[in-house]
């Protein structure tokens, strides 16, 4: 509510108003009524009680100024929705929905509106995206991009816009000052993970590979590899476990060790909630997406204006790399 506070007019003499006459008009008659000194006084206690309540009213809008605004807070996600990673992007969405729908259910404040953006599995569509969550002064926090070559190309981006960020795809590395969250990695976890098993491989998002790497890039390149040149790629990070590279490389999906962030305390009934929401079992991006929104909440609601600081950005526990089919190594 606002309030238009001027000064008094200054009176402008001679002015009349001038009324056309009618015999029945009610202004002209009060002009006639005979003149009572209680009048003046009902007018009086009138603009008393008027003045007492705008003095009211501005003190309550100022007590309310304290309290956390506005009430109403997002958060941003980029994610494939379209194209042959769109399982990838729903089943990240599900995992963040989910969340939030359980967030706001509760009596816990703010409550938390989602603008999720699709990037296509296309990395020059992933780093426009940014620009376009920045014109949103109510997002407070990004999640995503779940691939790694669309996390890497988006990364510029989302340390521009300022916005804390908890990306769910490993990249090479991030600003030691910035907001952005490495959430499922850097490339140097998973070189670390992997050396005792293959000596010192370095992480790939993108083509070409000259050298045996750990694959950490797009699914599409993944099942080229896997199919012409497999020695390239002995080791890969998520991407592996896309439904979209079982559909390129069916025979060869499982055939190479990979890792991928394993979030831990996750609640006893995730995957019942997840199944009962989704209408099918929680994948790791899911579960991954779901804890990556449950730090994001907690960020939020411990930080000033719900904007979390670097130095609780840093604070957070990051998951621990895991590997999924470690059968494989000899």
């Amino acid at each position: 509510m606002s309030f238009l506070a001027g000064g008094r007019p200054s009176p402008e003499p001679h002015r009349v108003n001038i009324v056309p006459f009618h015999a029945n008009n009610e202004h002209v008659k009060s002009m006639h009524k005979p003149f009572h000194p209680s009048s003046n006084l009902r007018i009086l206690m009138r603009a008393s009680a008027l003045v007492i309540a705008l003095v009211m009213l501005t003190w309550l809008s100022m007590g309310c100024s304290n309290v956390r605004t506005p009430q109403v807070i997002k958060i941003g996600l980029i994610a494939p929705f379209e194209g042959p990673s769109r399982p990838l992007g729903y089943d990240t969405l599900n995992g963040v929905k989910l969340r939030l729908q359980q967030w706001n259910e509760s009596d816990r404040q703010p409550k938390i509106e989602l603008v999720a953006l699709n990037d296509d599995s296309d990395p020059e569509l992933a780093a426009r995206l940014p620009d376009q969550l920045a014109q949103d002064p109510d997002i407070r926090l990004v999640l995503g991009p779940p691939q790694g070559h669309t996390a890497m190309a988006a990364l510029k981006g989302l340390e521009q816009i300022g916005i804390p960020t908890l990306l769910l795809a490993p990249v090479r590395q991030v600003s030691p000052d910035g907001l952005i969250l490495p959430y499922a990695g850097l490339g140097a976890h998973y070189q670390k993970l992997f050396q005792p098993m293959f000596g010192v491989l370095p992480p790939a998002w993108s083509k070409p590979v000259r050298q045996p790497s750990i694959w950490l890039g797009d699914p599409l390149t993944l099942a080229e590899l896997l199919t012409t040149h497999p020695e390239l790629v002995p080791a890969a990070g998520p991407v592996a476990g896309e439904e979209a590279l079982q559909g390129w490389a069916p025979d060869l999906a499982w055939s190479i060790p990979w890792a991928a962030p394993m979030p831990a305390d996750l609640p006893d009934t995730f995957a019942q909630d997840f199944k009962a929401f989704a209408g099918q079992p929680p994948t790791l991006a899911a579960a991954l997406a779901y804890a990556a929104t449950d730090e994001a909440l907690q960020l939020l609601v411990q930080a000033d204006d719900y904007r979390p600081s670097h130095e609780a950005m840093r604070e957070v526990k990051l998951p621990t790399i895991g590997l999924i089919n470690q059968h494989l190594l000899k």
